[in-house]
Formats: structure tokens, sequence, C-alpha cells
């Protein structure tokens, strides 16, 4: 999630937090926690979508298939078969179970990687851990699949609403968000 590089401006370390933290070691850590939770969710909603088209398929597939079963159908048989097999070829040659099972793991990871950040206590906070953190999100960044730039904004939209910053990006057009899983 190379394009979610963001300061969030009202962050900053709770009360009873030492002065002895400069802001942009604070803001660094903000940031990286915000390109991890935005990263986390992309990848939570591609492994939604692939989940959604590999049961879809499969339902279809099966439904296609009982329906050659009965006696009234019959004359449709060959546009069922061309069906069942072209479903099965969309399953095969677009691997929706095994990009479901990429974007699951690249979840994981960010998620990881935010376990990491919040385990660190403020007062060991330092420019050491935040490059450990940032070499993580790179490779993390190094496994991904291309991104979808509209489902990224989105997802960021999402984040900086959860955090209590809805106005920080603008939400694409709808029509922009109907086709943010099918184009960038």
């Amino acid at each position: 999630m190379t394009d979610a590089t963001v300061l969030l401006p009202d962050a900053a370390p709770g009360p009873g937090v030492s002065d002895d933290i400069p802001d942009h070691v604070w803001d660094s850590r903000c940031d990286l926690m915000h390109r991890a939770y935005v990263t986390y969710r992309y990848h939570r909603r591609r492994q939604r979508f692939f989940d959604l088209l590999d049961k879809g398929t499969k339902s279809l597939t099966v439904a296609l298939g009982a329906s050659l079963i009965g006696d009234s159908l019959k004359r449709f048989a060959p546009l069922a078969a061309s069906a069942i097999s072209l479903l099965g070829l969309l399953a095969l040659v677009f691997g929706y179970s095994d990009k479901k099972q990429t974007h699951k793991e690249l979840a994981e990871m960010a998620m990881q990687i935010i376990a990491s950040i919040e385990k660190t206590p403020v007062s060991k906070l330092n420019t050491e851990s935040l490059s450990e953190w940032s070499a993580e999100m790179a490779r993390l960044n190094a496994k991904e699949p291309p991104t979808l730039k509209t489902l990224v904004t989105i997802c960021e939209h999402e984040q900086s609403t959860a955090v209590g910053h809805a106005d920080h990006i603008k939400l694409p057009k709808w029509h922009r968000r109907v086709l943010a899983d099918f184009v960038s």
C-alpha cells in the first residue's frame, strides 16, 4: 500500500507520556500504524471479494449441474454443459481460492506489524524500532499483488473515519466505488 502514506494531524502521545520522544518519532509511528491498518482493510476486502467469487462460481456450477438431471431441462443440456465448463475454466484460470488465501496472509502480516508496534511501550519508542517496522512494511509491500487505487482510497477513508478524521480523504465518486473491486 505505498499510496497510503499519511500523517494524521491530531496524533499525539497520551497523558503521562514522556516528553523525551521527539514529535517526528511519534508521527512516524502513527503513520506506520495508519498504513498498516489501511493495508489490513484492503487485503480483508480483497479476501472477501475472492471468497464471494469462489463460492458464487461453485454454487452456479452445482446449480447448473443439478439442472441437467431434470427432464424438462434436457433440451438446454448443451447450454448448461457449456456454462459449467466456462465457470470451471474461470475458477481455474483466475484461481479465486489462491488469491483469497494470498490476501488473507497479507492481511495477517499487516496485523502482525500493528501488533509489533502496539506492544512496544512508548518509553522504548526509538528510531531503531521505527526502522524495523518500516522494513516489515516494505517486505509486505514487496509481496503484494498490484493494488487497486480506488479500493485503497476507500480503505484509507474507512480507516481515517475510524480514528476520527472523516474529512482526511475524500471518497471516490459512487461509480468508481461500485467498480473498485474490478478496476483501478
